[in-house]
């Protein structure tokens, strides 16, 4: 399905994506994306599809949407292991 949006540019050249795409696209604060300009056109393409191993996980970990319980579950987890070292 392709979703058509028109947005305006603001003063400082930013623009805002629709939340209806950001939500499809699991697009979240910080995210990096890429900007290809052709004459005439621009496409924005997630780093999922040409990102490195690392942009992958921590996309993956973005849209996995822990809680500050889980979180903490994963600090003291780790807290524990760094320990045993």
């Amino acid at each position: 399905m392709i979703i058509s949006k028109y947005v305006k540019i603001g003063e400082r050249g930013q623009i805002v994506i629709p939340k209806e795409i950001r939500e499809k696209e699991g697009l979240v604060p910080n995210q990096t994306l890429r900007i290809i300009h052709t004459e005439g056109e621009m496409i924005i393409r997630m780093p999922t599809m040409n990102g490195t191993p690392e942009d992958r996980i921590l996309n993956a970990l973005r849209k996995a949407k822990f809680t500050e319980k889980d979180w903490e579950e994963i600090q003291k987890d780790r807290h524990d292991k760094n320990r045993e070292d």
